[in-house]
Order: structure tokens, then sequence, then C-alpha cells
């Protein structure tokens, strides 16, 4: 481990101008995140604002989808005057989701530093410059930025716990890191599993970690558990009877959509709507089948997700191979990007344009993307001490089980992109000539440090 005992004031700022910079160019692309996402955060973060003003009655407030984002949104409605309209709003949530995206690339380069060394630190936030897809989602009201800065939040409380456990600060800041993760991606709750299985193994297999973490893990797995849950019955109770679908119906709703996701067409990696698909004959037959579900609903009166959940079930075990194959194809999926925004036709970016711009851009991010890829195996196949990185392989390791059982969106893996590029920096960086190189800018990056180790 390694204290920042040198002057991160230039980088600190250097990453202030560049991301303000980069968020100008992304903001002026033909293609960007959907404003409002599909709505419901929006509306549901103005309403609750509304009401904590006294504008709207109580009725209006209900939490239908994951509550975290709520907690990111609603305090910066609040300081906007209760006229103004959605697309002011939209301005007060992108600066806000831009500022928490500065703030995780201070905090990324803090911890590849604290775990590695500054030159670590330093070739991570490169990386996200290389290719600001952060930038992208901090241009929508969307759950993705709020998760990602809980991740970076939850492994900084880890760096700090990992160099002094006795210190209480690092594993209050991981507790919350980790429950505020939870709350934006609930289908991140797999984390703790990971954490419940580290901290049997160390008891069993490593008594040195055990007696030095081991008790405080075990302290933050129940803070989590029991925060979340708690969360949830608050929702539960704020909602009420005025809100009919559950996470749990939701939920079988999108693993309907998984049965048939690159289940007939593995190769076609088109988004998932009828705009980008009208000839996938995959999104064909989820329609046929989600109406033909929903007739059995209709006809025999039973219970909604008792019927969704019977077909995915036995669909699942009948069709063994196709599902071992939709898995692993949704697990190469989530690490690339496809813009379907925009057909490749109409693409203009920059110097790229029409077909061939738009094939040279995807070819350009997706070479990053495996290069990135390539550098966190690399660090995972040469760590000996795998254990007190949990955080970082456990948290790509959830998402990448949970979304390629269940269904894929690439949107849904970027949170985990803040341990997945500090370990990616991390590989590459014990190749020779990229840690020379890295040396080399060190000393202009931080003149103050003796880029020796």
């Amino acid at each position: 481990m390694n204290k920042i005992n040198f002057s991160t004031s230039r980088f600190n700022l250097g990453i202030i101008i560049i991301s303000t910079l980069l968020m100008l160019v992304v903001v002026n692309f033909s293609f960007r995140a959907n404003r409002f996402g599909d709505g419901t955060f929006h509306v549901e973060s103005k309403n609750m604002a509304l009401y904590l003003k006294g504008e709207v009655a109580a009725d209006k407030v209900v939490i239908t989808r994951a509550p975290g984002p709520l907690l990111f949104y609603t305090p910066v409605y609040l300081l906007a005057s209760s006229t103004v309209t959605d697309d002011q709003l939209w301005v007060y949530a992108v600066v806000f989701t831009s500022l928490i995206g500065m703030i995780s690339l201070l905090l990324i380069f803090r911890i590849g530093t604290a775990f590695f060394s500054k030159e670590v630190g330093l070739l991570s936030v490169l990386l996200f410059f290389a290719f600001p897809i952060h930038c992208y989602y901090s241009l929508g009201i969307l759950a993705e930025i709020p998760a990602f800065f809980s991740l970076a939040l939850a492994i900084y409380g880890w760096s700090l716990a990992f160099i002094q456990p006795e210190k209480k600060i690092g594993w209050i800041i991981l507790t919350i890191g980790i429950w505020l993760l939870i709350l934006n991606r609930p289908n991140a709750i797999l984390i703790l599993g990971v954490l419940f299985l580290v901290i049997g193994y160390s008891f069993f297999k490593n008594k040195q970690f055990y007696e030095k973490y081991g008790k405080n893990l075990g302290l933050t797995f129940l803070s989590v558990l029991i925060l979340g849950i708690g969360t949830f019955q608050l929702v539960n109770k704020i909602n009420g009877d005025k809100v009919n679908d559950s996470q749990e119906t939701l939920f079988y709703g999108v693993a309907l959509q998984g049965r048939f996701q690159f289940r007939e067409e593995p190769t076609d990696l088109r988004f998932w709507e009828s705009d980008n698909r009208p000839d996938s004959k995959d999104y064909q037959n989820w329609i046929k089948k989600g109406q033909e579900l929903d007739g059995v609903i209709s006809k025999t009166n039973r219970p909604y997700n008792e019927v969704y959940r019977e077909f995915i079930i036995k669909d699942i075990m009948e069709h063994p191979f196709l599902t071992s194959r939709q898995f692993f194809v949704r697990c190469f999926y989530g690490q690339i990007n496809i813009i379907s925004k925009v057909q490749p036709q109409q693409f203009k970016l920059g110097p790229f344009q029409g077909v061939t711009g738009y094939w040279l851009v995807l070819f350009i991010i997706n070479s990053i993307n495996l290069l990135i890829l390539a550098g966190a195996v690399l660090f995972l196949l040469k760590e000996k001490n795998l254990i007190q990185y949990w955080i970082f392989w456990g948290i790509w390791l959830a998402l990448l089980i949970f979304h390629g059982l269940t269904y894929m969106e690439p949107r849904y893996i970027f949170p985990s992109k803040v341990a997945l590029y500090i370990m990616s920096a991390a590989g590459l960086n014990g190749i020779p000539w990229i840690k020379k190189m890295m040396a080399a800018i060190a000393v202009y990056v931080f003149p103050i440090a003796n880029t020796s180790k």
C-alpha cells in the first residue's frame, strides 16, 4: 500500500478542467443518453421535492424503481424553484452528475495510488479520459452515475480501512458506499454474497486477513443488510397501495426479455427495442410470448409473478445449452458499446461521418474497451493476493453473473468500471514499456514526487 505523500493539486485541477471540457464536447454529440431516462427517476424525484416543499400531496409520492437515484436527485431539485420546467431541472441534474463524476475520478486516482502507485492512479484516470463513457451517462437523469459514484466511494472506504483498519472512517465510508450502490443498482446485491464468501474463506484459509479485517467486514455485511432491508421497508410504506407493480414483478418482466435476448440470434447486438430490431426474430418471439403469458393470466386469474416465474424456470431447465450460450454472449456484450441512438447513415461525430465513420468509431471505442478488459485480466492472473482486492473483482463478477443470467445492457455493467479500470491500470502498468512511459509522465504531472518506489 502507498500513502499519498506528494502534491496532487495540479492533477486534481487537471481532472476538473479536462472533465469539464469533455462534458462540453459530449453534450454536443449527435447521440446522447436519454435526458430523462424512462422518466421515472425524474418524475419521482421532482414529486418528492415538491412534497417536501409542501407543494403537492403525499399521494403523489411513490418510488417504483430503485430508491437510490431519489436520494441523489431530490436534494438537487430542492434547490430549484417550484415553478421551473423539466428542462431546467435537467440542467440542475446534469451539473450535479457532472460534479459527482469528477469527484469519482478524484477518488479513483486516490484508490489506485493507495493500493498500487501514483502511476497506476494516473493511468486509471487517463483510461477514463480515453473513453469518457461517464460523461455520456452524466447527461441523463439515470441511476448510472449515482451508482458509479457509490462504488467509487465504497472502494475508497475499503482503501482507507485496508491501510488503517483500526480507524472507523474507512469502514463507515465502505458501508455507506455499498449501501448506496445497492440502492441505485439493486442488481449489485450479489456483492454481499461475494463479501460473505470472502469472510468465510479468510476464516478458514487466511487467518491473518481474517484477524485484521474479518470482524469489521462482517459488521459491514450486517450493516449494509440492515440498512438495505430498512430502506426497502420504508419504500413499501411510502408506496402503500399507490403502486401495483412490485420489484419482483419488474424483475420477472425483465427476466422474460432475457430469455429471448441472444436466443436464436447470438450475434445480433442491436439494442433491445422495436426501433432498432424491427426484423429481429428474438424480439418478435419475446413479444409473442409476453402476449401468450398475459393471455394465460387473463384466462386463469393466476398471479402475474407466478405465471412468468413458472415459464422462466421451465424454459431455463429445458434449454440448458441456449441458457449457457446466452450467458457468455451477454457477458461479452456487457463489455462493449454499440451506438444505438443514431442510424449509421446519419452518424456524425467530427470527421467521422456516415456508415464508415460509424463503424470506425465503434472500432476505436471497443478497442479501448478490450484493452481495458485485457489489462484487468492480466492483473487478476498475476496478482497473488486477490483477497485484498475482493471489492474490485467482486462487483465486476457480481454484475456479470446477475445480468449474464437475466438480461444485459452495457449500462448495467457501467458502475463496475470504477473497479475494472483500476485493475486494468494495475495490470497494464506491469508491462515494462507502459510502466516506463507512466513513470516519465508522472514526473511532469507530479513535479514534487519522487517516481522511484
